[in-house]
């Protein structure tokens, strides 16, 4: 399993969002690539960064950073937000970034869901709130069914499903194991795990589930999870 450390990027500085909403932002480090440096000094590998300016303007905003950030990870790293176009996708491939998070234009423009096929690093993200597919930084649903996204995923070659529990974001209420399992259960495409994970144990519980990686993030930043404690979980 991949242990991914979160960074949500906003205004140039490392954040935390409570369920995604924009007005409710803790901020950890006003720089984040010395944070990043930071974290790897602490042990974490792999890394999941977000472009929030990105994901709320649909374009993507802090490539210069995120090109910083992937001269320090050598691992894993996946990035997501703002990434609505072919372009976007090659320039991140440019940067040698390794999974490339896409969600509201594959959900919304099936044309493009079905280009995806010509890349072998996409993510999908698929943000659920109370069982319903959301877009555009999830504050719009989406009348799609979870069964057909994932079955036409898999005949894309979609190389991972992002799942995140929007009500469990930045909540640390522990992740949303009840979807996952349902997930777990409707498809063969790698799962990643977002949303509530809080202790050691969610990291544990997750692995024995079977997902291929989970996302840490505000927990890491409170230090209810120890970096080295956490990557002992990883494969």
């Amino acid at each position: 399993m991949k242990v991914l450390f979160a960074m949500d990027i906003m205004d140039g500085k490392c954040v935390r969002l409570v369920r995604g909403d924009f007005s409710r932002v803790t901020v950890y480090s006003e720089d984040p690539v010395s944070k990043i440096k930071e974290m790897i000094e602490g042990g974490a590998r792999d890394f999941h960064i977000i472009d929030l300016d990105g994901a709320r303007t649909g374009q993507v905003v802090h490539r210069e950073i995120i090109k910083n950030i992937r001269e320090k990870v050598t691992d894993y790293m996946e990035v997501g937000g703002g990434i609505r176009r072919e372009e976007d996708i090659k320039l991140y491939s440019d940067l040698s970034i390794d999974g490339i998070i896409v969600g509201t234009a594959a959900l919304e423009d099936d044309g493009f869901f079905q280009s995806l096929s010509k890349f072998k690093n996409i993510i999908l993200g698929l943000d659920l709130y109370e069982g319903r597919p959301m877009v555009r930084g999830w504050k719009t649903a989406i009348n799609r069914d979870i069964g057909e996204i994932l079955e036409a995923s898999a005949h894309i070659g979609i190389m991972a499903i992002l799942c995140t529990s929007i009500t469990r974001d930045g909540m640390l209420t522990g992740p949303d194991y009840e979807s996952m399992k349902r997930l777990s259960e409707m498809t063969r495409i790698p799962l990643i795990a977002s949303g509530g994970v809080t202790s050691i144990e969610d990291v544990k519980a997750l692995k024995d589930m079977g997902v291929w990686g989970v996302i840490l993030g505000k927990a890491v930043y409170e230090g209810l999870i120890r970096i080295e404690e956490a990557v002992k979980y990883a494969d």
